[in-house]
């Protein structure tokens, strides 16, 4: 397999477990629009018209992009990029062997993409955290095929279907690593892909393959597996 799709939530980045961002502090549910809000505030907002404009516009736009509100509402760029980045680094934390995976992979020469439910710099500021990539592109990764791109969510079918369709390989040539087995694994394999890695760190075997499913416990278990 020379083809590779690779999630980033709960794969490559995940929650910080020791520091929980307030759920008051969310704007449409997103914590780095709450970010923006803050920095709106210290601009001059009043934090409701900043929560309301920020959730009008992306409501509006539907398929936006971080960049899309600090242009909209004209903010310091270096200062809202600082702030956006320090609560990266705050909150989330990397998975030191899938980054390691990513990179063995990287040097056998295999095509790497992101696909994700994070529109594009929301996948590039996870990356960056994981020291893979940072808001102006990824060395490691062909594309990242986020949500503004593919125009949808990884629970979609239809989603992997553009997401093949965006690389021009065949379906089953191509292999999607991920940990949620419904997104990750049973979706992208009713779309055609050919085999589906499940990384879920609390099972004991080290690999458990369920037809066109295979389940590791750690990405390191199984580099020779992805590697032939």
């Amino acid at each position: 397999m020379d083809y590779f799709f690779i999630d980033i939530d709960g794969t490559i980045t995940d929650n910080n477990p020791d520091k929980k961002y307030s759920a008051e502090k969310l704007v449409w549910g997103n914590p780095v629009l709450g970010v923006i809000r803050d920095v709106m505030v210290e601009e001059g907002w009043s934090p409701e018209e900043a929560k309301s404009k920020i959730e009008e516009y992306a409501h509006t736009i539907i398929w936006w992009d971080y960049p899309d509100f600090i242009a909209e509402f004209n903010l310091p760029v270096g200062k809202t990029w600082a702030r956006i980045y320090d609560w990266h680094y705050q909150y989330k934390i990397f998975y030191s062997d899938t980054v390691e995976l990513i990179k063995a992979l990287n040097k056998k020469k295999k095509k790497l993409f992101i696909v994700s439910n994070n529109p594009v710099v929301g996948c590039l500021l996870n990356l960056k955290v994981a020291g893979l990539g940072e808001i102006t592109g990824s060395r490691y990764f062909k594309r990242i095929l986020g949500a503004n791109i593919l125009r949808g969510q990884k629970s979609q079918r239809e989603l992997w279907k553009k997401a093949i369709a965006q690389i021009g390989a065949e379906p089953e040539e191509i292999v999607n690593i991920g940990d949620n087995e419904r997104e990750d694994g049973d979706i992208p394999v009713s779309a055609g892909i050919g085999t589906a890695v499940i990384i879920k760190r609390d099972i004991t075997e080290r690999i458990r393959r369920e037809g066109r499913k295979v389940f590791i416990q750690k990405p390191a278990d199984c580099l020779h597996f992805l590697l032939t």
